[in-house]
């Protein structure tokens, strides 16, 4: 719906006007008497086109559109000018009015009249689109950028190029991965689908065939809950498996790089809990970390730290039991020892960092501890030594993951799976995630993507090469797609690829 502002100081000439505008089903129409109350309507209102008569009291219609340039320069002017003000309307044209109408207003001259306004309006709407558009890939290609990289000159280079206050603006962020490529695939208006489901907007920024996040702006609402009815909605519109992570809240863009990590950390609980589809970060879970904590709960997780190999996370609730018991001496001495006996036995639980040692010596060890320092540094110095292990053990295993690169880059074109590449190389996917992670810096999807998009640039810079057959080549089945990947990744089209050859 367009709004049109009529100015005319005689009733009779706007109840005219007024009469065919009534037959305008996509114009809604606002009057004024003079200048001065066009201008007064102007200050409070938006309007897309004002119609104006050039002989008023008070302001008359030159002297108004000059002020509505100065003020409004956007603003689309038509002119409704009797033949003794012609030269008045000659001295409008200087500011760019987009038509006149000659008065007795005859119908169909000023059907016309908006019929140029329709057009110039749906020509400006089509340009702002297509510039919000490519606004849009830029956002999601600087993101993106950012995300992978982490440097602050790409955060800067964006915050000179763009408006980033929406990033500034988010809280919370969902990532979506598929057991299966379908990000490729899916229906553009997903997104829109999801938005009415969840009946909030959010920013989608797609990672590869098989992750994507959602960033919201809103701070005061379940995300967990909202996660799990998009998991339902989800596995009700597709067969393919789908798991989400959940971040937790944060106030600035500078932190995009933390909650990410945070958000691939969280989603790679699927390997221990395959039955579980939703998994969230710290602060929505049971707030454990308490003097009321049951230890046993602790104990469970500093198990499950050991079973994947995390001795980030291992080191992190070995220090909240640390804190709970040095600060807190109501705990008898055997009850202290009993408790760290436990995570030196969980250890030891792997069979391959056991081999020479003794499991019973260590016990014995801390036991004959007479104070709480010389009980911790046992159990210190048992998870340092499983931690040297564990590099040790992953210095021997980096032949698997160059097997594995070796293997994306003579088949970038097929799909493949953490799962298929675990197979390969004789290991657990939970392990070669952790192997790959660790030794090229980003997990096995973004590699892959990473050498789609690379080979995708070569093959685009040849002479005589075919856009389709190159989207097949690098394993892209939807060629839209491919176009907006390419985009996104690189900040230039692939039209603008094909140029710089």
């Amino acid at each position: 719906m367009y709004r049109a502002l009529i100015v005319d100081d005689e009733k009779i000439e706007r109840e005219g006007v007024r009469l065919i505008m009534e037959q305008q089903e996509d114009f809604e129409m606002f009057e004024a008497s003079d200048g001065s109350e066009a201008l007064e309507f102007l200050k409070e209102n938006h309007v897309d086109v004002m119609m104006t008569d050039m002989s008023m009291p008070k302001v008359d219609g030159l002297e108004l559109i000059r002020r509505v340039r100065e003020l409004y320069p956007d603003l689309l002017v038509v002119i409704l000018s009797g033949y003794s003000d012609f030269a008045f309307a000659q001295e409008a044209n200087r500011y760019q009015v987009t038509d006149c109408v000659l008065k007795p207003i005859d119908a169909d001259d000023f059907v016309t009249a908006l019929n140029k306004v329709r057009s110039e309006l749906a020509a400006r709407q089509e340009k702002e689109a297509e510039r919000e558009s490519v606004e849009l890939v830029m956002h999601r290609h600087y993101l993106q950028s950012y995300l992978y990289s982490g440097q602050t000159e790409v955060l800067q280079k964006a915050a000179k190029e763009l408006d980033l206050a929406r990033w500034n603006a988010w809280h919370r962020a969902v990532m979506i991965e598929s057991a299966q490529p379908f990000f490729d695939t899916a229906r553009e208006s997903l997104w829109e689908e999801v938005e009415e489901e969840l009946h909030r907007s959010f920013f989608y920024l797609n990672l590869n065939t098989r992750q994507s996040i959602l960033f919201f702006d809103e701070t005061y609402v379940d995300y967990v809950l909202i996660a799990k009815r998009l998991y339902v909605y989800l596995k009700q519109k597709y067969t393919a498996r789908f798991y989400l992570s959940v971040s937790g809240s944060f106030k600035a863009g500078r932190t995009l790089i933390q909650i990410f990590t945070q958000l691939e950390r969280e989603m790679e609980e699927k390997f221990y809990h395959p039955d579980t589809h939703v998994f969230t970060s710290e602060e929505d879970k049971e707030k454990w970390v308490t003097e009321e904590t049951q230890d046993s709960q602790m104990m469970q997780l500093i198990s499950e730290d050991i079973s994947r190999k995390d001795v980030q996370m291992l080191k992190q609730h070995f220090g909240f039991l640390v804190d709970k018991y040095q600060k807190q001496t109501q705990f008898s001495a055997m009850y202290v020892k009993f408790v760290f006996s436990n995570v030196i036995q969980e250890l030891f639980q792997e069979e391959s960092f056991v081999r020479d040692r003794r499991l019973d010596l260590e016990i014995d060890k801390l036991y004959a501890c007479s104070d709480i320092g010389s009980i911790l540094e046992i159990t210190r110095q048992c998870i340092t030594e499983y931690e040297i292990f564990l590099e040790r053990m992953m210095k021997a295993s980096r032949n698997k993951v160059e097997v594995v690169k070796k293997y994306i880059q003579e088949h970038f074109g097929e799909d493949i799976s953490l799962e298929s590449m675990a197979e390969k190389v004789h290991v657990t996917p939970a392990y070669l995630n952790l192997l790959f992670r660790k030794e090229v810096g980003r997990n096995m999807n973004r590699y892959v993507h990473d050498v789609r998009m690379k080979r995708a640039k070569e093959l685009l810079m040849m002479p005589n090469s075919r856009t389709f057959k190159i989207c097949a080549e690098v394993g892209f089945i939807n060629f839209a797609y491919f176009q907006r990947s390419f985009h996104e990744y690189y900040g230039y089209t692939i039209e603008d690829c094909r140029r710089q050859s």
